[in-house]
């Protein structure tokens, strides 16, 4: 797998690749760009792209793409950093028809599926991308409730505190 950091019309964007996975359904890129809801708040779009042979490139005409909510976004983070063991979101698209889930699978990494119309595409990402890909999110997360990435974690953990205390 290799990461690619780029800024682009949209905003900044972190891809990860699964080329050469043996599993022709594993066999994903995965591209997760900072972009804006429709009332202009911080957001993550999250897309995933068939890679249908080893070695060649993602077939992007074919990716779904998902973009987080507010609570979402907060769920993602969660997740990826190991606060959370899942999130999931549905009714994402113009036909209500999309959903996600992330999975933390703690020392294999993470899970992300993508659904639309029962077709799924998912992606694993190693503990080290989850890693990346975490830090990445948390940025945005920081952006959407404007303190810093450090204030942004500390309230994500607060959070966690609070649904098992109070």
């Amino acid at each position: 797998m290799t990461a690619d950091a780029s800024p682009d019309s949209f905003g900044e964007s972190l891809k990860f690749y699964s080329d050469r996975h043996p599993d022709p359904g594993k066999r994903t890129a995965l591209n997760v760009q900072y972009t804006l809801t429709r009332g202009q708040q911080p957001t993550l779009s999250v897309e995933i792209a068939p890679i249908h042979q080893p070695g060649t490139a993602p077939n992007w005409a074919e990716k779904t793409t998902v973009q987080l909510t507010r609570g979402e976004l907060v769920a993602f983070c969660s997740v990826l950093f190991g606060l959370r063991k899942q999130m999931s979101g549905a009714y994402h698209g113009d036909a209500r028809n999309k959903g996600i889930a992330v999975y933390n699978n703690g020392q294999d990494g993470a899970a992300i599926v993508i659904a639309e119309r029962g077709h799924q595409l998912q992606h694993f990402l190693t503990p080290d991308d989850r890693l990346e890909l975490a830090v990445f999110a948390v940025r945005r997360q920081s952006e959407a409730w404007k303190v810093t990435p450090s204030d942004a974690i500390a309230l994500l953990r607060q959070a966690v505190w609070m649904d098992r205390n109070l």
